[in-house]
């Protein structure tokens, strides 16, 4: 062998070696039930939460955490149906809504739960107080078609349905931007707007004839906002940067069998969640990476409290996963600054495998190289702190920050 294939070797299987350590991002937590959890909600930091999701007898389950998920307990729900959606204006003050026109809410952090009359039996699939006053809305599917959106301007007193759409058309949940702005999606690619809380509503792009499903805005950033569907293909992703008022783009996105959640961290960071245990971030917009979870179940539900880097996730069988980095995997480095100064950077791989390159977020900026199978260096640069992307050819490669490696896999 020669002198530069022993090096060659040596250098690929020092990389090997690096890449075999495991990655940071989801921890799971303990949530003590079996119930299938299709949302969490925690309003005002990380400490208190709330799940809610259906039991094994198809009842209503609620469990609460006050100490950022370490423990959770039950509650009493009082309702025989699944739950789909909660959504608290501040640790006390709670909504929660779910099959059969199920409607429940609490003034004492779930110590009780009463019913809402919301005047409606249909599937209600998303409870949203945009700003965290007293105007919330509900979105549902009618079991007799047609698009429909419930409103409450007094905290959740009384509930009035709003009119979307034709009557061809048939609801399945609402996203809302503000109290005001905000998204009516459904079958066969429904998309609806307002900007006057459904006073009066109008047709927008999707781009797209699947199911859509979810839809969520940035708090930060109320024009930036996704959707997510399901056809036989697969999920499907859409982008706006304007609020809806011009098309909504395509995202490019790992394949995922089912999307179930979207939810916008802040004006940067996007998720998506769905079956066999995937989550997807995005931060450039219009592209999407899977994370690290370890587990299999459908994630269902996402939460991101104040914008922070620590998050929350929930699913079937009792899931709930937490991250204090986004939910990106992350890879220690050293940034090669002028001696003696050593800056400590954290960098993120934020997907393996990519498509048509390696993104990366980094901390601090620091000087990355990249090398292929063979242990050539294909590209060396530095990456500036934040968000860098390396357009590469399909293929293995491993990416170098100072002392540190990882793998990573392009595919186009």
């Amino acid at each position: 062998m020669s002198v530069v294939s022993k090096r060659n070797a040596a250098v690929i299987g020092s990389l090997l070696l690096l890449c075999s350590l495991g990655f940071g991002g989801w921890t799971p937590l303990t949530s003590g039930t079996p119930a299938a959890l299709n949302s969490i909600c925690f309003p005002t930091g990380t400490l208190v939460g709330y799940a809610v999701g259906s039991d094994p007898a198809g009842g209503g389950a609620i469990i609460k955490t006050t100490d950022g998920g370490t423990t959770w307990n039950p509650q009493n729900s009082g309702v025989l149906n699944g739950l789909n959606s909660v959504d608290f204006t501040d640790d006390n003050n709670g909504y929660a809504v779910g099959n059969m026109g199920t409607a429940i809410r609490t003034t004492d952090g779930g110590a009780n739960w009463t019913r809402m009359s919301v005047g409606v039996s249909d599937k209600l699939n998303r409870v949203q107080f945009p700003e965290n006053g007293q105007t919330g809305y509900i979105g549902l599917r009618p079991q007799a078609g047609g698009g429909k959106v419930l409103k409450t301007v007094d905290g959740g007193s009384s509930w009035a349905p709003q009119t979307v759409g034709f009557p061809m058309n048939t609801s399945i949940s609402v996203g809302m931007a503000t109290d005001l702005i905000g998204v009516c999606v459904g079958f066969g690619g429904m998309l609806y707007g307002t900007t006057d809380g459904w006073g009066s509503n109008a047709s927008q792009g999707a781009q797209t004839i699947v199911d859509l499903s979810a839809a969520a805005f940035s708090s930060a950033d109320p024009n930036r906002g996704y959707l997510i569907g399901n056809d036989s293909t697969g999920g499907v992703i859409r982008y706006t940067a304007t609020g809806g008022l011009s098309l909504w783009d395509s995202c490019r996105t790992w394949v995922v069998t089912t999307l179930n959640g979207v939810y916008m961290a802040d004006s940067m960071f996007g998720y998506v969640c769905g079956s066999d245990g995937n989550i997807l971030v995005s931060a450039d917009k219009r592209d999407f990476w899977r994370t690290t979870t370890g587990v299999t179940a459908a994630m269902t539900g996402l939460c991101f409290p104040n914008g922070a880097d620590t998050g929350y996730a929930c699913g079937g069988n009792g899931t709930i996963l937490k991250t204090t980095d986004k939910g990106i995997p992350w890879i220690p480095g050293v940034a090669e600054g002028k001696a003696p100064v050593v800056t400590r950077a954290g960098i993120r791989v934020l997907s393996n495998p990519s498509r048509h390159g390696i993104a990366l977020h980094s901390d601090a900026d620091v000087r990355v190289s990249v090398f292929d199978a063979a242990g050539r260096v294909v590209t060396s640069r530095a990456a500036t702190k934040g968000l860098n992307f390396l357009p590469l050819p399909t293929g293995a490669y491993f990416v170098k920050a100072g002392a540190q490696t990882a793998r990573a896999v392009v595919t186009d």
